[in-house]
Formats: structure tokens, C-alpha cells, sequence
């Protein structure tokens, strides 16, 4: 890692990227089970997401970012990982199985707006 690159400068970096369908696909594969799910459709995110800013709610950042994805967005325009060189990332299978070992040891609270978007 080219860490003189890094020096007194504020980088942009991201360790993967995944759609909803591969991070579901993955859960279902380290559980080795079907997952229940449902869809909120773009347009219902919009509506909570303005929802959210019209009450001054600290959730309101969350929905926009999930707005993003779902768009098929992101952020940034361009990451600085070239900058940095060789840098050992997250992948989405070692990100599911540490949620899935905090589920199980009971650190696994889900934020209520979570709940609110899987229940619209």
C-alpha cells in the first residue's frame, strides 16, 4: 500500500459493490436457506425519503442512500483505491458472515426505518 499517497489528504475508498439480489443470494447461501422478502418500489422510497426530511429525521440520510442504490447509483464519481495501490478489501461474503455472527451473538438490532421499508 502507497501510503505516502494517503498523507494529510481525505480519500474516497469502498471495499465492494453488490445489488440487493447478490446480497440476498448470499445470505441465502451462508444460511443455506429461502429468505422471505419483499420490494419497496422506487417511487415508495421517494415518498419516505421525503417523509423522513419533512420530520427532521436523523433517518432521513439513510433512505436517501438506499434512493441511490437503488438507482444504481453511488456517492462518488470515482473512488482513490489506484491512489493507495494493493489494498486488501471486504468482500460481500465476508460482510454476510459477520452480520450473521453478530445476529447470533444478539448484536443485530435493526433501525425502525428498516422496518419501516421492509413493511411498505
Amino acid at each position: 500500500m502507497n501510503t505516502t499517497a494517503s498523507r494529510n489528504t481525505t480519500l474516497i475508498v469502498h471495499s465492494f459493490t453488490a445489488t440487493p439480489h447478490e446480497i440476498l443470494a448470499e445470505y441465502e447461501r451462508q444460511t443455506g436457506c429461502k429468505w422471505e422478502k419483499s420490494y419497496t418500489t422506487l417511487e415508495r422510497l421517494k415518498e419516505i425519503e421525503k417523509e423522513e426530511y419533512q420530520v427532521y429525521s436523523a433517518m432521513a440520510t439513510v433512505v436517501t442512500l438506499r434512493r441511490i442504490w437503488t438507482e444504481g447509483g453511488t456517492l462518488h464519481k470515482y473512488y482513490d483505491e489506484t491512489i493507495l495501490g494493493q489494498v486488501d478489501a471486504e468482500t460481500l461474503e465476508s460482510q454476510v458472515a459477520a452480520n450473521i455472527r453478530k445476529q447470533e451473538d444478539g448484536e443485530g438490532d435493526f433501525p425502525s426505518l428498516m422496518r419501516k421499508l421492509s413493511l411498505t
